[in-house]
């Protein structure tokens, strides 16, 4: 019904939408739902060359159980007490995605040299002076020969770099990227039913990230080759309580009403780096195989997410079927980032978020249909607001002072699902199968310099945007026993 249940409740993942849909059970409940079929496929175009790529997910989704305690309070109205303990899993991060492109007119090596620019050469790590609060990505370049000091400043402020390619060098390119990881919620919750008509719930989440990503950049050319590889772990647990209302003016009409707090993260990341070169042509101490790495490091922050409110109408046809809305506001301008290992506040991080994102309106929509009364025919749809701004303000770096507004690729963001299923029921057991297919349309950069020397938010020494088209196809299985 694609998690439209914010009015209907009785479905265990309700739990992390309005937990007042615990109070709906009437019967105490052990369920469990798994992926038994995943295929996750990407497609990214970048610079006009499409690449495919696809990998297969297994996975359960959730795991819970429901007990319930009837009451009978005469004067309050009270039927039962129930509670509910288990885990939803709210995102699968399994992906691989990888673009190429033959003589591309770009490098990286231009970014590599945009992020050095203002560092002395001298400053740059060798075996005689180590290293020290400099980007490791420059001192990987330097030591690789792929930048060389342009403009030397005379006057202590730093040098200017550029990249060792002749001027308008074509170069290949590739680059892949592979994600795996989670993000589980356990919950424990509370609800209560009052004459079948109010029903209050709470949730207490305690959310488990996991997130590792490992990618690998190359370039290859008259100048020989280099190669770029980055790895980084990010674990965290978070903590949120979600509170929720369920209330039946008529006996066939449902209307939900839940707000899920700020989810808050400690996070730790662990990273690090690789980078070689192959080189010919360049220079009598350059040429050759050369290779250097980043120490292995370790970081630690917090993030709170942002506050979300959902609206929910559901209409029951009888004991034949049923309609149900959920509407979902959040704001992720409202993100925010604090409190780094080192001190860090984050100002400039949580200033862009608030530039870079907005709010949206998420739409739920879904429907059951009973043929007869042991089957149920279903169907849903998510639609998903866009959270990023169509435009960027920045400060210009060539106007200090002055603003300037940019246009950014993922205004063109979209991601939806598509839902199907069928249930049955025979004595106090349910099978429930469905097919979900989602797809999302986002843009990234394969990579990024430091400045805007022409005229990007981001960049002026940056790539092209990559169109990255995914597609989730699920089949999801529910085995529940009512005890």
């Amino acid at each position: 019904m694609g998690g439209a249940f914010g009015a209907i409740g009785g479905d265990f993942s309700s739990l992390s939408i309005n937990p007042a849909g615990l109070g709906v059970y009437i019967k105490p409940e052990i369920s469990a739902t798994f992926d038994i079929i995943g295929v996750n496929s990407t497609k990214s175009t970048y610079q006009g060359t499409t690449t495919d790529d696809r990998n297969n997910n297994f996975s359960m989704r959730n795991l819970g159980y429901v007990f319930t305690s009837p009451v009978q309070d005469g004067r309050s109205g009270l039927v039962s007490f129930n509670f509910g303990i288990g885990f939803n899993k709210l995102n699968n991060y399994n992906q691989t995605s990888s673009v190429s492109h033959v003589n591309s007119p770009s490098s990286r090596m231009d970014a590599f040299a945009s992020n050095t620019n203002g560092i002395t050469s001298t400053s740059l790590y060798s075996e005689n002076k180590p290293y020290e609060n400099l980007p490791w990505e420059s001192e990987m370049a330097w030591q690789n020969y792929l930048i060389n000091v342009s403009n030397p400043d005379q006057n202590g402020v730093g040098d200017a770099y550029q990249s060792i390619l002749f001027q308008n060098e074509l170069v290949n390119q590739s680059y892949s990227v592979n994600k795996q990881g989670y993000l589980n919620e356990y919950v424990f919750s509370f609800g209560a039913n009052f004459n079948h008509k109010l029903y209050l719930g709470a949730t207490f989440g305690v959310q488990d990230l996991y997130l590792s990503q490992s990618s690998a950049y190359s370039e290859n050319g008259g100048f020989g080759r280099f190669d770029y590889y980055n790895n980084s772990i990010t674990r965290g647990t978070g903590y949120n309580l979600k509170l929720g209302v369920i209330y039946k003016p008529t006996p066939v009409l449902r209307l939900g009403l839940a707000i899920h707090t700020p989810t808050l993260f400690d996070l730790k990341e662990s990273y690090n780096s690789s980078m070689t070169s192959d080189l010919q042509n360049v220079s009598t101490d350059a040429n050759g195989v050369n290779s250097a790495d980043s120490p292995f490091g370790n970081y630690g922050y917090q993030m709170d997410t942002p506050t979300r409110a959902i609206v929910s109408i559901g209409y029951q046809f009888g004991k034949q079927g049923m309609l149900s809305v959920d509407y979902e506001y959040v704001d992720y301008s409202k993100m925010q980032y604090h409190n780094g290992d080192d001190g860090h506040d984050f100002a400039v991080e949580n200033s862009i978020i608030s530039s870079v994102y907005r709010s949206v309106g998420n739409l739920r929509f879904g429907g059951e249909y009973k043929p007869v009364s042991a089957v149920s025919l279903r169907a849903g749809c998510e639609l998903f607001g866009n959270p990023y701004s169509s435009s960027v303000v920045t400060a210009d770096p060539n106007s200090p002072g002055r603003n300037i507004t940019i246009a950014q690729p993922n205004s063109n963001f979209s991601y939806r699902t598509v839902n199907l299923g069928i249930g049955y029921r025979i004595d106090n057991m349910t099978f429930d199968l469905t097919y979900s297919q989602g797809k999302r349309t986002d843009y990234s950069y394969t990579y990024q310099g430091s400045d805007s020397s022409a005229g990007s938010y981001y960049s002026g020494a940056q790539s092209d945007p990559v169109k990255n088209q995914n597609t989730n196809s699920r089949l999801i299985f529910t085995l529940a026993f009512k005890l």
